[in-house]
């Protein structure tokens, strides 16, 4: 989807979100819209009345006109919760002026943020709808005028961990990996970022800058900047990289401290059209005690109406054992030794780390998160040390929006996951848009490679678009905005029995030592069969699991539970047998999954068997996974 840069501001409420003050009582299903008017930081109000409007339901329901010495006014509205509404702004026209708007909707008894858009036009600024919560709102206008010439520079950077320099895994012997690098090189110089962190680049730096330089019909020429450069270290093991077309002042020194090396963080100082300059640094924090597998597990566990096997304390935790001294570190040694001077920082890349931002009281309730509270330490560190993040500040509503990065070439968890980020400090930086990448090129789509693997990378590419203030013209390209997603709905269960655990047992062609296939049938989503994983590479699918009823039953369906605590294995291709003496299977359905954890069921309407298959043709990661395989008899009448 994208938004034109000469257009406007989408404002985006969701229901989930805290009401304000209590309603009036002379008529409580009015509630108060209070819009206010200033200046853009750094500059003045502009001139003339601004006119704007809420509309719900294509029906007016609150005005407002502001000027410089009236500022701020407050209406009533009616719009009940779920009414599709938008605000209508029109700056007054100034000719040979560029108009730079900026609008937040807050939430007027919390102060949330819930939407927050940066545009720039020297008329009217349209209007895109959002949904009314109900409760009590806030809309405010930041307007100013700036000289055409005196906007600033346009910037596109790009956060990107490529995976074992776009070789993925290379443990199960598909021989696609050079496939996967040719493909992931056309997507990046399909993206053509003006700044390109990287990650795992592991000895595709030089391709990189081949094909962002290859058939280019403009005269920027892209440079790539090594910036893990560790003593004797192997050729693949150059982790972190930037790439440019903008000239490279200077490449800041190796980084050598307690916790981080120029592995985990390295940058460069680089020069924009106007002159002015930006730091810009690549950063990877450790994967150690990952964050996403307990907390995907805790979420589920707490949908189940389980005991939780984490608290919020103790998933924040995760970030302590290493994360955050990490971060510390690089926010109180390495970036002061970098950064003497006020020019612009720009810091992206995989940090292993959730935002507390996205895990706020605000969205306890919003998909995937089941009530969690949790306050990451590691980005934590980030935030207090005032830098912005870029996807959060483009997209506030972490409900609809949750910006998940990881994994988008295996599976995504029920919680959300997003852990590679772009971060911005100075006043001068604006964001326009941030998005993320999740699926190939069109081109790249329908192949063998894309059915194993639907993107290039286990991490999505994180892309914002920036302003830095300045001389410039004001922006003229569009930008990519991600969908909204839709909550993930947890399914009743089927019509039937469940076939108790007791009485069911299960064989598998292959299983893990730690995770036989008795653990498909024992009742406990929270263990699981596991294909074997100790061979290179692991047994080849299809891999199948034989479910031993006990007794021949007429049946009604059955239920596959995918793991809770990861994503490998997930099924995303099978067939269901059924056999009546174990020996002889007869095919009674076979399709395909979606790449998540929730629950998936079969219909087998009259199914007559003692026995039954689940064939894997496909799993996440060439392996196979099954919390639970539940078959369900149907219900005699009484």
């Amino acid at each position: 989807m994208r938004i034109p840069a000469l257009m406007a501001v989408l404002v985006a409420l969701t229901s989930g979100v805290a009401a304000g003050p209590a309603p009036h009582e002379s008529d409580p299903a009015r509630h108060d819209v209070t819009f206010m008017l200033g200046g853009t930081p750094g500059n003045q109000t502009a001139r003339g009345v601004h006119h704007m409007q809420l509309v719900c339901d294509d029906e007016p329901e609150a005005d407002a006109r502001l000027h410089a010495r009236r500022t701020t006014q407050t209406e009533t509205h009616s719009a009940a919760a779920g009414s599709e509404c938008s605000v209508d702004l029109r700056a007054p026209r100034r000719g040979g002026w560029v108009y730079e708007t900026i609008v937040e909707v807050r939430a007027a008894s919390s102060g949330a943020v819930l939407h927050r858009a940066t545009v720039y036009d020297s008329g009217q600024v349209d209007d895109r709808t959002f949904i009314a919560p109900g409760g009590d709102i806030e809309i405010r206008l930041q307007s100013s005028l700036l000289r055409p010439d005196q906007v600033g520079t346009e910037l596109s950077v790009m956060a990107f961990n490529l995976l074992n320099g776009g070789r993925l895994d290379e443990v199960h012997g598909h021989g696609r990996e050079e496939q996967n690098v040719q493909e992931l090189l056309e997507f990046v110089r399909h993206e053509d970022p003006d700044v390109l962190f990287s990650v795992e680049t592991y000895g595709t730096g030089d391709e990189i800058v081949e094909a962002l330089n290859g058939g280019r019909a403009d005269d920027r020429v892209y440079r790539g900047v090594q910036l893990t450069r560790e003593p004797g270290q192997a050729e693949d093991r150059d982790n972190l990289w930037l790439f440019t077309h903008l000239p490279v002042e200077e490449i800041y020194p190796v980084v050598d401290g307690e916790h981080v090396s120029s592995f985990n963080f390295g940058g460069a100082r680089l020069t924009l059209p106007d002159g002015s300059s930006t730091h810009a640094f690549s950063m990877w924090l450790s994967h150690r005690d990952n964050a996403w597998s307990p907390l995907t597990r805790t979420a589920i566990e707490n949908v189940r109406g389980l005991e939780p096997g984490a608290t919020s304390q103790e998933l924040a935790a995760t970030d302590r054992a290493e994360r955050v001294e990490m971060a510390d570190e690089i926010l109180s040694e390495h970036l002061p030794q970098f950064v003497t001077d006020e020019s612009p920082v720009i810091v992206a890349g995989d940090t292993n780390a959730l935002s507390p931002l996205d895990w706020s009281e605000q969205f306890a309730d919003a998909p995937g998160h089941e009530g969690l509270v949790v306050d990451w330490p590691a980005m934590g560190a980030f935030e207090d040390a005032d830098f912005t993040d870029t996807y959060r500040e483009a997209n506030p509503d972490a409900a609809r929006f949750p910006g998940r990065t990881f994994s988008a070439s295996n599976a995504y968890t029920y919680a959300p996951a997003r852990i590679d980020y772009i971060l911005t400090r100075g006043d001068d930086v604006r964001v326009l848009g941030s998005s993320t990448r999740v699926e190939r090129l069109p081109q790249h789509q329908r192949s063998a490679l894309d059915d194993i693997y639907p993107f290039y990378s286990d991490h999505a590419a994180v892309v914002s678009d920036l302003l830095i203030r300045g001389t410039g013209p004001a922006p003229s390209v569009d930008h990519v905005v991600d969908e909204p997603i839709s909550a993930p709905v947890w399914p009743e269960e089927p019509g039937g029995t469940a076939v108790p655990p007791s009485e069911l047992s299960a064989t598998a062609s292959t299983q893990s030592p730690s995770s036989p296939a008795s653990r498909a049938v024992d009742g406990d989503v929270r263990t699981h069969w596991h294909s074997d994983y100790a061979d290179d590479p692991p047994d080849p699918q299809p891999h199948t699991l034989t479910i031993d009823m006990g007794t021949a039953r007429t049946l009604a369906a059955v239920r596959y539970v995918p793991r809770i605590d990861g994503f490998n294995g997930i099924a995303t291709d099978y067939r269901i047998e059924a056999s009546t003496d174990g020996s002889t299977f007869t095919e009674v359905a076979a399709g395909s999954w979606n790449r998540d954890q929730l629950p998936r069921d079969v219909d087998l309407p009259g199914v007559e068997a003692r026995y039954l298959r689940l064939v894997v043709e496909r799993g996440v990661g060439l392996f196979s996974t099954a919390a639970e395989v539940i078959p369900y008899e149907r219900l005699t009448p009484a």
